[in-house]
């Protein structure tokens, strides 16, 4: 399943049906069962670039978690981990995100850095000696 699948902008998710690589390298292509093509461009330095499941500045003007319009004063913020847009206040939290190879502490909204912490205390998980 692909990041697009769960978006609340992808009103109609479709299966996976084809993958395929730029002969550079540099683009992965998805296809789907509805006959769309999704591009996403391979970063030489995970988590320095915009990432490509990340909802556009202009499709979003208010914030995901709790609806407050965005202003010059009330700016947007990005998810790293989920892409949806939020205020400073639904995106206060950081964490890394191993799935995006992304070592240090970024800005994540409060559900993913929940899933994430959980995620991380399962890696973490009792161990016997």
């Amino acid at each position: 399943m692909h990041t697009a699948f769960d978006r609340k902008d992808n009103a109609h998710p479709a299966e996976i049906t084809a993958l395929g690589i730029s002969k550079d390298h540099s683009r992965i292509l998805v296809g789907d069962s509805r006959g769309r093509v999704f591009s996403w461009s391979v970063s030489d330095q995970p988590g320095r670039s915009a990432a490509d499941h990340w909802v556009k500045d202009e499709g979003g003007d208010s914030c995901s978690g709790c609806s407050v319009r965005f202003s010059l004063t009330e700016r947007r913020h990005h998810c790293r981990n989920c892409g949806q847009l939020f205020c400073q206040k639904c995106s206060r939290f950081q964490s890394e995100i191993k799935r995006l190879k992304i070592s240090s502490p970024v800005r994540v909204c409060q559900n993913c850095y929940y899933n994430l912490q959980h995620e991380r205390g399962s890696e973490d998980g009792p161990r016997n000696c």
